[in-house]
């Protein structure tokens, strides 16, 4: 089968694509054909030997895919060959055949578009964990950081399923469009010097809970206007910075910090993260959440597409199909 190959830790132009032996599904996996990948974040960070797993090189990068049902390892009996799947994997997404345990497997209705099926499963299932982590409830209001991009979108348009007020914070124009879209209350730029005071001026309250993929200047901001008894979930530090904390502000205010990891909750509580889709496909089938796909590129055009991401030149989801 072919599949992009890294070699060694780099960047995206370091990829090989080549070809590799068709993967076998083990106990409780299924094997996936391969129609559309999703193109995330995580993948440069897999790529650069800086994320919080380093697979032994080389190794097939890609964690999130949309295809058919090809093969069923023992003791599958939730799922049948032909049917129409998106899953998370740790690696190996980028490539014509993939396997993922059942529990990171989600069904697809057939209505649904392969693209939209491919930028589903790790951007939602991340950002309803994580507004689960958050306790988030209606009428409070969240503020989402990098809410253009692949969490981003989907935290924005799970809050509003909530009913809270979501604030949305974003690099550009085009962003900022992408937010709307998802249905964000408010805007702010992430480029402001004065960020804290940016949101005060658009809620007439203080912000009940923080989304924080970014890390940085954002989380520093931002903490300054977190309401007594706010709640942070820290999902990463896009920003490459990570922020340090002053823990009176905690005591004082009755707030709390929490980590939310996709990833490891679904190795460590994989029942959590399977609990989860039934409720989000059928969200998806209603079209009352739908992925926001600003670019679609070949499965050749991998490296260029990484390299959008890595330059932020990307209003919503850039999927290979």
């Amino acid at each position: 089968m072919r599949a992009w190959k890294c070699m060694t830790w780099g960047g995206p132009h370091q990829l090989e694509l080549g070809n590799m032996p068709n993967p076998e599904p083990a106990d409780g996996e299924v094997e996936i054909t391969v129609k559309a990948c999703g193109v995330n974040f995580a993948d440069l960070l897999l790529i650069s030997g800086r994320y919080q797993v380093r697979p032994e090189l080389p190794f097939v990068p890609g964690i999130e895919v949309a295809g058919r049902v090809t093969s069923l390892g023992p003791g599958v009996e939730s799922f049948k060959v032909g049917d129409k799947v998106a899953a998370y994997v740790k690696h190996g997404g980028y490539a014509d055949k993939v396997v993922a345990p059942v529990a990171q497997v989600v069904a697809i209705p057939e209505s649904i578009p392969v693209a939209d099926a491919a930028a589903f499963p790790v951007s939602y299932g991340s950002a309803e964990l994580a507004l689960g982590r958050a306790q988030l409830s209606a009428g409070e209001v969240v503020l989402v950081g990098g809410a253009a991009g692949a969490v981003g979108t989907a935290c924005v348009e799970l809050a509003k399923q909530r009913g809270a007020v979501v604030v949305a914070c974003v690099g550009d124009s085009a962003k900022e469009k992408v937010a709307l879209a998802c249905g964000a209350d408010h805007i702010v730029s992430s480029r402001s010097r004065i960020l804290h005071k940016d949101i005060q001026s658009v809620v007439a309250d203080e912000i009940d809970v923080i989304i924080d993929p970014v890390g940085g200047a954002f989380f520093e901001e931002s903490l300054q206007v977190l309401n007594y008894g706010g709640r942070v979930i820290v999902l990463g530090f896009a920003s490459g910075k990570i922020p340090s904390l002053r823990l009176n502000q905690l005591l004082v205010k009755h707030q709390s910090i929490l980590g939310s990891s996709f990833g490891l909750t679904c190795v460590k509580k994989p029942e959590l993260i399977s609990s989860q889709w039934a409720r989000l496909s059928e969200l998806l089938a209603s079209g009352q959440i739908k992925p926001r796909i600003s670019h679609t590129r070949p499965f050749t055009e991998l490296p260029g597409a990484l390299q959008m991401l890595k330059d932020r030149r990307v209003a919503g989801r850039i999927v290979l199909a």
